[in-house]
């Protein structure tokens, strides 16, 4: 049996956390830790040194956006896959522009959607830490596909090297 992911869930909505939680380890392939604290996100990371990490953006105290800034200052998870979950969806970006200029796009989508000059979203996503984003509400089928296609990318040549030792 493989060795259950690692993921880090921090969310202001004490429910949710519950519920995806109980939902992602209810499939027996991930271990999840929860906070509805943002201010103890750095040291939570480091404390569980997750292979994913889920994050709200929208947080009182703490905007989602420091929180990504200040975990890949961190040598040690610069290469940290995060996901962004947020019911704003891409009102947040507009908003934002000036500190996090990626545009959100359809986790189901086979295209990953577009922007101008050809790049996709995944792509510009990816130069802010970022590899995909689920707006809320989401699906148990969003939110299972996103993150074992998150990990699939992520983590393919990690197990392409254990295979072949």
């Amino acid at each position: 049996m493989a060795e259950q992911k690692k993921i880090v869930y921090i969310d202001d909505e004490p429910d949710l956390c519950f519920m995806v939680k109980e939902l992602l380890e209810g499939t027996g392939e991930f271990a999840v830790t929860t906070s509805t604290d943002p201010l103890q996100a750095e040291n939570l990371v480091r404390q569980v040194s997750p292979h994913l990490l889920l994050l709200d953006i929208v947080m009182p105290k703490r905007k989602g956006t420091d929180i990504i800034a200040a975990i890949k200052k961190d040598d040690a998870f610069k290469k940290l896959p995060i996901i962004v979950v947020s019911g704003k969806g891409e009102m947040i970006f507009d908003k934002k522009k000036q500190e996090f200029k990626w545009q959100p796009n359809n986790p189901l989508a086979k295209d990953r959607g577009q922007l101008p000059e050809g790049k996709s979203a995944e792509v510009l996503a990816e130069g802010y830490g970022v590899v995909d984003y689920i707006s809320k509400p989401f699906t148990k089928d969003i939110l299972l596909q996103v993150i074992r296609d998150v990990m699939a990318k992520c983590y393919k040549a990690e197990d392409s090297q254990e295979e072949s030792a």
